[in-house]
């Protein structure tokens, strides 16, 4: 791998963090707005404290199948496992250090990476199923 891919794979760990914590804030909101509307901000405070786990496992193993899928379609002629492999370990970093490294070495933040971790293999082995199919002739 080149360093530009290292860069890029920087990037799209940093992406997938944002697009899981924008979906943890809409979870909360919807679950603010329509399923235990007019309660004070300390009640929604609270109840992020466990809706985000769930959000974080279920919709950022789905979004790391999604990466490994596009980063294995989108450059062919690139390991895609090392990518994904590497995205996953700057997205731990970065998850890890947003938080100042509390609780990385809980089960529950291990077993969430390692999630992942085999959803953008999954992902990258079903990209690598789809880019090698063979045109069907006309």
């Amino acid at each position: 791998m080149k360093l530009l891919d290292y860069a890029k794979a920087a990037g799209v760990a940093f992406i997938l963090l944002a697009i899981n914590v924008l979906i943890v804030i809409l979870v909360v909101m919807v679950y603010a707005l329509f399923i235990e509307p007019g309660h004070p901000s300390e009640f929604y405070d609270e109840a992020a404290k466990w809706l985000a786990p769930w959000c974080l496992h279920t919709a950022g193993t789905a979004l790391f199948f999604v990466a490994g899928w596009f980063l294995t379609t989108r450059q062919p002629e690139r390991n895609a496992y090392q990518m994904v492999m590497i995205v996953t370990l700057f997205y731990l970093f970065i998850d890890a250090a947003s938080v100042g490294f509390a609780g990385i070495w809980s089960v529950g933040f291990a077993l969430s990476m390692l999630a992942k971790l085999l959803a953008s293999l999954a992902g990258a082995f079903a990209g690598s199923r789809f880019r090698s199919k063979p045109a069907h002739p006309r």
